[in-house]
């Protein structure tokens, strides 16, 4: 290669090399570099200055800002994030080969020097792709929508090949390491918001198709650093006070991704595509398709389970903000175990029973354990002492965590009784000189996934019954009217044949229903979960 010729002076090294990677050139009149954007009116401001026509380490940014500002890149229809990701790559691929056997011909400080300038760029090109998102109007007549930007990089990363793969690793952990203390948690919403975006186009919804792999896949990598993982929960949209109910699964930016569902109420391509022609399949063929739809499912919760985990493990407060959304999302949603619920007031089948399949699977390490050592750390008045207990750390400014742990009923209290006992404990917590019990993780997640399991899985099945019930009356009511036709008056009984057909066709659309709500309200592994 050209550029790594050492008899070239250093500045001449740094133009060649620099105006290779960044596709530029301060010289108009060498042919050699035809199809590089010329910056005249950076060459001039450097002749004007007495400093050297070329790219080197001294003028590299000012170069970089003027090919940014230039009209020729919007024409050429290439994005901010494309052009300077084009070149974090060619700069990284200058710096492998320097790093290799192809630097080895080199004085081994002139090959540092080479790498140091490099890296330089490498450090001001990031520097850019994240100001880039912190202020998108930076560059503007640069970037079009449309354009691919960093998502989509982090969309191609689960299908791209794995060399691919550590080329994106590698930019994101320089980007936390460079914005760390500089704006990540804003530079993140914007990532976290525009994947929400696209995760609420109809073609990503389902999980017939393959866009919600590519995007859970997405959120899955971005919090593998265990900075983003921080800086997902401290964002507004992670637990916004204003949301509430069905809002906690649409307005929010875990809940977005919570709200991938199998169930019927959620996707109605579950029914009329996949389960069309269930009713007229056998046994064996229903429980293949039950087979197929149960791995995505299993999919989907293992990866929601593998981000709320880092979510945990990334620290205490990001811990306690994941519990406060938790309880706020249950808290909102009691309704759901409750007789006719508004069904666009509250979070859905598929949201409530992902919920539950994560605490599930965080609870593991105590409900595992057959001598049940650590059951001592669920503390029995945590309701008291956690839930209602303004002072414990949980975001509950307006009291719906707490008041929907009061309400509960108990089984051997009135609720004179219950309210007595309450008041008694407030008043010792309150007393001066009295320590407020440490939160502990253990019995927040045994309340969390037991309110979970009551609001998730044991009111869907609740509603499932409901259903069977349904669908065995009016089974029962067709058969009754077909058997005995002449108990009808005439009007009816001549219209008969046609009601009969319609009754069929809602037969056939209620047992479609049924097993495609079997795939997941039966499947033996959720249900030995639960167990």
């Amino acid at each position: 290669m050209s550029t790594l010729k050492a008899e070239k002076t250093p500045e001449q090294w740094q133009d060649d090399a620099l105006s290779s990677i960044l596709s530029v050139t301060l010289d108009g009149s060498n042919t050699k570099r035809q199809g590089r954007r010329c910056l005249q009116s950076v060459a001039s401001e450097l002749h004007e200055e007495g400093m050297p026509v070329l790219i080197t380490k001294a003028t590299m940014e000012r170069v970089l800002v003027a090919r940014l500002d230039a009209d020729e890149v919007a024409e050429s229809g290439i994005s901010v994030f494309d052009y300077l990701l084009g070149s974090w790559r060619a700069v990284r691929l200058v710096i492998e080969n320097l790093s290799g056997a192809r630097g080895k011909a080199l004085d081994a400080s002139v090959r540092e020097t080479r790498i140091g300038v490099l890296r330089d760029l490498q450090t001001l090109l990031v520097s850019y792709m994240g100001l880039s998102l912190q202020v998108p109007d930076m560059f503007a007549r640069v970037g079009r929508p449309g354009q691919r930007t960093i998502v989509d990089a982090v969309l191609a990363e689960s299908v791209e090949n794995d060399a691919n793969k550590a080329v994106i690793s590698e930019l994101l952990a320089e980007l936390v390491k460079r914005f760390a203390d500089d704006g990540l948690p804003e530079i993140l919403a914007l990532i976290i918001g525009e994947l929400g975006l696209r995760s609420l186009a109809r073609s990503n919804r389902s999980l017939l198709q393959p866009g919600f792999r590519k995007l859970l896949e997405a959120l899955e990598t971005l919090t593998a650093y265990r900075e983003i993982a921080q800086a997902f929960v401290h964002m507004p949209s992670f637990d916004p006070e204003e949301c509430s109910g069905r809002r906690m699964q649409t307005g929010t930016a875990l809940g977005i991704f919570m709200g991938f569902s199998a169930f019927p109420s959620a996707d109605e391509s579950i029914v009329q595509t996949y389960f069309a022609d269930a009713p007229e399949r056998s046994p064996q063929d229903c429980e293949a398709l039950h087979a197929g739809l149960r791995n995505t499912v299993q999919f989907l919760q293992s990866t929601l389970f593998r981000i709320c985990d880092r979510l945990v493990r990334a620290g205490a407060d990001e811990r306690a903000k994941l519990t406060s959304y938790t309880l706020r999302v249950l808290a909102t949603n009691a309704r759901r175990s409750g007789m006719q619920a508004d069904v666009t007031k509250i979070v859905d089948d598929g949201f409530a029973d992902n919920l539950a399949s994560v605490w599930l699977r965080l609870s593991e390490p105590f409900t595992n354990d057959a001598q049940l050592r650590r059951i001592a750390r669920v503390d029995g008045d945590w309701i008291i002492t956690r839930a209602m207990n303004s002072a414990s750390g949980l975001n509950d400014s307006q009291d719906q965590i707490a008041t929907f742990w009061r309400e509960l009923t108990r089984i051997n209290a009135d609720q004179k009784l219950v309210d007595a006992y309450l008041e008694r404990r407030l008043n010792e917590a309150s007393l001066p000189g009295a320590e407020a019990p440490a939160a502990g993780f253990i019995a927040d997640c045994f309340f969390a996934t037991a309110a979970a399991l009551h609001l998730g899985p044991i009111a869907t099945i609740a509603q499932y019954t409901d259903k069977l019930s349904e669908l065995a009356r009016f089974k029962r009511e067709v058969a009754r009217i077909q058997a005995a036709p002449e108990l009808l008056p005439p009007a009816q009984r001549a219209t008969l044949p046609m009601a009969i057909q319609r009754w069929n066709a809602q037969l056939a659309d209620m047992k479609r229903e049924k097993i495609a709500l079997d795939a997941q309200v039966l499947d033996p592994r959720r249900l030995s979960n639960i167990l």
